[in-house]
């Protein structure tokens, strides 16, 4: 006699195929007649398909019933999300466009993003009361860098081919595909002189002196700067290496789509170029976890290297 199996496995994969198939037959009509972004329907459609509402998408069963593993979970699979839109970013650049363009991101980066970042420490300190300036500084370089996914509404689609000019579009996915990474040494400055500092140290040695060394030795060297440089590695030999390999016939067609799951090929044909994205976005992911750089600066340096030619 046949049984109905409402297993965890079933709800999710019956309810994420239904919403992406549902999706997908009204994209057109919600993106570029209601100019409603992707991001927000997935929100709205997480927020109703979770706990709270229908229950149909149940994390903390997933993860055993530990918050401590459902943590490590989100994160893992956030960083996979960040990355494989951070290499995105870099491919959808024109070639050498950070050679070209990096007094305009220099400004942006640099000046734009301290602006932000006090700014938003001021606006976090001024309305939440009992906190200290050092961790307003905190909470407002989790809010500085601009997400690259949600960057996407306003650089993609109908209405920006019409109001946006092709530059504008193109620095903002080079600044928010930097930016990312680049969000690191605002969150460690604060939290270096927090531990060393704030709170007379807090029991930690050392004071201004050693913050300030740990912040440039292995926040900027370390994670940002070695980041960086491996990431421009990592893309510039992973392009070389396939072109080298395909026009010595050596890779066959399946094995090239593999490759480009690696990082997105830019010789590619526009209707493989959404299926180029990933394998050395998964390398750069885990190799950069594996020994503690910035993975996210990484992935986009990647991604740009990878269609330098």
């Amino acid at each position: 006699m046949p049984t109905l199996d409402v297993s965890n496995f079933n709800i999710v994969s019956a309810t994420l195929g239904g919403f992406i198939t549902l999706f997908g037959l009204v994209s057109y009509l919600l993106k570029e007649r209601y100019y409603l972004s992707e991001a927000l329907i997935s929100l709205l459609a997480g927020v109703t398909f979770s706990p709270p509402a229908l229950n149909w998408i149940r994390p903390l069963d997933y993860a055993l019933g530990s918050e401590e593993h459902l943590t490590s979970i989100t994160l893992y699979f956030t960083r996979l999300v960040l990355d494989v839109q951070l290499v995105i970013a870099g491919v959808q650049l024109p070639s050498k466009y950070l050679r070209h363009e990096w007094r305009s991101l220099a400004l942006l980066l640099g000046p734009g993003m301290c602006g932000m970042w006090i700014s938003s420490s001021l606006l976090v300190w001024a309305m939440v009361p009992h906190l200290s300036f050092l961790h307003s500084l905190a909470v407002a370089s989790c809010v500085t860098p601009t997400d690259p996914v949600l960057s996407n509404s306003i650089v993609k689609g109908k209405f920006a081919d019409k109001n946006v000019p092709k530059d504008l579009q193109r620095i903002i996915i080079a600044e928010s595909g930097a930016n990312d990474g680049l969000g690191y040494p605002f969150l460690f400055f604060a939290l270096y002189l927090i531990k060393y500092v704030g709170s007379d140290g807090q029991g930690q040695t050392g004071g201004a002196a050693k913050a300030m060394g740990y912040w440039f030795g292995e926040n900027w060297g370390y994670t940002i700067i070695l980041g960086a440089l491996y990431g421009a590695v990592v893309g510039y030999l992973a392009q070389e290496l396939l072109h080298w390999a395909e026009e010595r016939n050596y890779v066959d067609r399946e094995s090239f789509l593999v490759f480009s799951i690696a990082l997105a090929v830019s010789s590619c044909p526009p209707r493989l170029r959404t299926t180029t994205n990933w394998c050395v976005q998964l390398f750069i992911a885990g190799t950069c976890g594996m020994i503690g750089s910035d993975d996210v600066l990484a992935s986009f340096i990647a991604g740009s290297f990878f269609n330098w030619e």
